[in-house]
């Protein structure tokens, strides 16, 4: 979340901000609800005031009957004001909860047809008409979706033998590289609770909420391992000698309902997969050469895969609401003869370490919110994907790039 003090001394910033995004928070209504419960906060402090003068004037004698009633006059309206900022409050945390962070400069504006192309890496191929990824999972059988969706329904799906190889080795070469840029490696639980869930941003309310929940024991099953690496140093200061860099794959699970369509099928838009994700906590001063390092890493991977690829900056419409800045990786697919998101990156600010308290110490001894941001290594569901399209060859064999073969243990499927 925001700070409210930000936001009531610029609030013609955050409206932009909202504006930029295609939201609806209305302002306006959160400043003036903010001055209800600051006001009802002085209301009840003066109330409290009074009761313990009353309390301190008759200490251990007998009060008066007019000090009684007092007593019991003031008791009471601290009980109805009490009861009313219970009420405001209520809508103050949902208002609150609800305006994004800020945009950072440069940022283009639009949906996500206004991602801005910033580089572009590889050689494209086409001297030929390549298969799609389900084609060849057939000739390689890789991937049973039949069998999935009768067991669990739609976007579900078996990963077989050569295809969980190929996934173990594209994760043990993004690792090794993840792990050779200074990131300590995690396994983290597959589900966290509503407030963690909340306090990361990954609980818009109505449709947008893609969320598997178990409301018996109010737990949230992740769409990300973002999710409880933030929540690690929730409640906490840290110390930040330098940043706290931390990589976890684990499973994701996401409903994705009403996503169809485009990209709709096969492996690209499933209920689970895995994914291994970076995660930094650092200093304001930091963020943005952070940033820069997790999409360095981004690159790197993509080029050991020898994967042709694009980054783009994404646009003000395009992001989700912690996001101040955001940077995606685009394969090339030959089959689509397009470009397809595969990994992104994201600078949080201090979005997130507001709504789970996470600080540390500045320079002055002064504590403050750290920032937090995000990037993906590799995708069970992308990665494969964009593996198989640009590794085919002419006569339908899928050659693996040397830095997957070591691990995969053959050079081709």
């Amino acid at each position: 979340m925001l700070d409210i003090r930000f936001i009531r001394e610029n609030p013609e910033v955050v409206k932009d901000s909202i504006r930029r995004r295609g939201l609806r928070t209305d302002v306006d209504r959160l400043i003036d609800i903010d001055n209800k419960r600051r006001k009802l906060i002085g209301e009840i402090e003066a109330i409290q005031a009074e009761r313990n003068k009353i309390a301190s004037d008759s200490k251990g004698e007998r009060p008066s009957e007019e000090m009684i009633e007092q007593g019991k006059l003031l008791k009471s309206k601290h009980e109805a004001l009490e009861n009313n900022l219970d009420v405001i409050v209520k809508e103050f945390n949902e208002l609150l909860a609800e305006v994004p962070n800020l945009i950072a400069e440069g940022t283009p504006d639009g949906g996500e047809e206004s991602n801005l192309e910033i580089y572009k890496w590889g050689e494209i191929k086409s001297d030929f008409e390549p298969k799609d990824h389900l084609e060849l999972s057939e000739i390689y059988d890789l991937y049973d979706f039949e069998s999935g969706a009768k067991v669990a329904g739609a976007k579900f799906y078996f990963t077989k033998h050569k295809a969980v190889k190929l996934w173990q080795a594209i994760q043990k070469v993004a690792q090794d590289i993840i792990e050779a840029e200074g990131f300590e490696l995690l396994s983290v639980p597959h589900m966290v609770n509503l407030e963690v869930a909340k306090g990361t941003g990954y609980m818009p309310k109505g449709e947008e909420n893609q969320n598997y929940i178990d409301q018996t024991q109010d737990l949230v099953m992740i769409a990300t391992s973002e999710m409880p690496i933030t929540a690690l140093h929730s409640n906490e200061v840290m110390e930040l000698k330098k940043p706290a860099m931390y990589a976890s794959t684990s499973p994701c699970y996401r409903l994705e309902a009403g996503t169809y369509g485009k990209f709709n099928k096969g492996l690209y838009r499933t209920h689970q997969f895995e994914k291994l994700e970076m995660y930094i906590f650092c200093k304001p001063s930091e963020s943005a050469e952070m940033l820069q390092k997790i999409l360095d890493v981004e690159k790197k991977i993509h080029e050991a895969l020898e994967i042709p690829y694009r980054i783009t900056r994404t646009a003000s419409g395009d992001m989700s609401a912690p996001a101040y800045e955001k940077y995606d990786l685009e394969y090339h697919s030959p089959v689509d003869k397009e470009y397809r998101e595969i990994t992104s990156c994201s600078n949080c600010t201090d979005y997130q370490a507001r709504n789970l308290n996470i600080k540390f110490r500045n320079s002055e001894g002064k504590l403050e919110y750290v920032h937090t941001l995000n990037g993906t290594g590799v995708v069970s569901s992308r990665a494969p994907i964009a593996i198989l399209e640009n590794h085919q060859t002419k006569d339908g064999k899928v050659v693996l790039p040397k830095a997957l073969a070591k691990h995969y243990g053959a050079d081709e499927l």
